[in-house]
């Protein structure tokens, strides 16, 4: 729910206030900063999200403090911002250099890197120990809903000129800086951050484990960040400022796609750790079933309601925003791939083959700088989303092949098949309804109105998903309760 709110919230924000009140360079700015500092927060972690997310269950003790895990959290958080910061002075004459003629409010607002690389990385940090809580919801409703909220906010003050953009610039900064602030404060409140140490609880075995996978866990986090960054990054770094802008807020409505499958992430994981420890395969598998067929309903929905709708998407953008077509298409075929594999990343980060996951990041990552260096000289942003859905594809299909090859899980069924079908003819539906010469949305609403009840009607009567039709069932029988 916080996940969908966030959207909808970052809809009006992102893709409709935004490009209205700012330039397409201001624009570009915000999504470079927010891209640098995610780079920069992920490589602070040191891995260590990998470990909590792997190794807290042997921790787990609450009466004990956790054995000191919070300590150790912490500590790592403190040197790997330290080893973050050093790393920012020594590159920060290069980034000044080379963005001081093409993109110069990126010089002016450098600085800010500083305190979001901080918060960020706590947020980071704190907000997987907290889902080891079994409280995955506190931080979705920070990062995807609360953080968006403010960002409004800050829009409505700069619309009315209340504040200027370099103020527009802190307030951004600060709202950025907040869920770490309230996941410790909330985390202290409840008696589970305790920095009281306890060394002596990782004996050998359990600290060469924890090396181990805070080792793979850098490479692993920082190749899941670059994945979502690098894109932004090299075409500042090809062209400017201003075709980051135009790319981010078409990136935007493709991502969109992706929220359902980031929220089932954050929730399973920590179940799935858990079934890991009792080698409950069967669990595992049934969660991975469930997760592929209800993100491919979800994601093909709204796949298709996006590209029957990009006219009037583009009627709501500013003119210099047009062009951006295939990067909405390109970029929500991804994420709708990457949803149809479920929670296969949680899977094998979670198992004894996470080194598995670490590796195929890394490759990937270079096969995307390649692909990004190939295509964006020649085609821009359309380049960059070619290149995004190449790599993606590839790590999706990559993961599935390995855990049907090794752990014999296999997320896709016949009623995979079904569900693709009954796409493609509310596809059809779409297009074949002309563009009425009316207000977009009128069109909009008769558009998605059509597309919906031929997919989720057809989903329905053919079962495609368990959960879908047990929510209709209990809606139906509502309706008849009423009558």
């Amino acid at each position: 729910m916080y996940s969908y709110l966030g959207v909808v919230v970052g809809f009006f924000t992102t893709a409709l206030i935004m490009p209205r009140l700012m330039s397409d360079e201001q624009v570009g700015l915000i999504n470079v900063l927010v891209a640098v500092s995610a780079l920069y927060s992920q490589f602070s972690t040191l891995g260590f999200t990998n470990v909590t997310a792997r190794l807290f269950s042997y921790f787990r003790d609450k009466d004990k403090n956790h054995n000191g895990f919070v300590f150790l959290a912490v500590s790592v958080g403190m040197i790997g911002f330290a080893i973050a910061l050093v790393s920012f002075f020594i590159f920060k004459p290069y980034i000044v250099e080379s963005n001081i003629n093409k993109s110069p409010l990126l010089v002016e607002y450098i600085w800010y890197l500083v305190p979001l690389i901080f918060f960020r990385m706590f947020f980071l940090i704190l907000d997987t120990y907290n889902k080891m809580l079994f409280d995955a919801t506190t931080g979705t409703f920070l990062s995807d809903l609360l953080y968006r909220v403010g960002n409004l906010f800050l829009l409505v003050a700069f619309f009315f000129h209340w504040i200027n953009f370099t103020q527009y610039v802190f307030g951004y900064v600060v709202i950025l800086s907040f869920p770490a602030i309230y996941l410790a404060g909330l985390l202290i409140y409840r008696k589970q951050f305790n920095l009281q140490p306890n060394l002596q609880f990782i004996q050998a075995p359990l600290r060469k484990e924890m090396i181990s996978l805070a080792v793979y866990g850098i490479i692993g986090g920082l190749s899941s960040v670059a994945l979502t960054s690098i894109d932004k990054i090299l075409l500042n770094e090809y062209y400017n400022l201003s075709m980051t802008g135009v790319y981010s807020i078409s990136f935007f409505f493709g991502s969109i796609i992706l929220i359902p499958n980031r929220a089932l992430g954050k929730i399973s994981s920590t179940i799935i750790a858990d079934a890991w420890k009792d080698n409950d395969l069967k669990k595992i598998d049934d969660i991975y079933y469930k997760s592929s067929i209800n993100q491919l309903f979800a994601g093909l929905l709204l796949f298709i309601l996006m590209v029957t709708n990009l006219h009037n998407i583009f009627t709501i953008l500013p003119p210099e925003y047009s062009g951006g077509e295939w990067v909405i298409t390109l970029i929500s075929l991804a994420n709708l791939i990457v949803a149809s594999t479920g929670v296969s990343i949680q899977i094998i980060s979670t198992s004894h083959k996470y080194k598995i996951q670490t590796y195929s990041l890394g490759v990937l990552v270079i096969l995307t700088v390649i692909f990004y260096t190939i295509f964006i000289p020649i085609y821009g942003m359309n380049g960059a989303a070619l290149g995004s859905l190449l790599s993606l594809a590839l790590a999706s299909f990559m993961r599935v092949f390995y855990l049907n090859w090794n752990m014999k899980l296999f997320p896709y069924r016949i009623t995979h098949i079904k569900c693709v079908a009954i796409g493609i003819l509310a596809f059809a539906v779409g297009k074949l309804i002309p563009i009425l010469p009316v207000h977009f949305l009128i069109d909009l609403i008769i558009r998605c109105s059509a597309i919906s009840v031929v997919f989720v009607g057809l989903s329905y009567a053919f079962h495609i998903s368990d959960d879908l039709n047990l929510i209709a069932d209990k809606f139906l029988k509502q309706l008849r309760i009423l009558k």
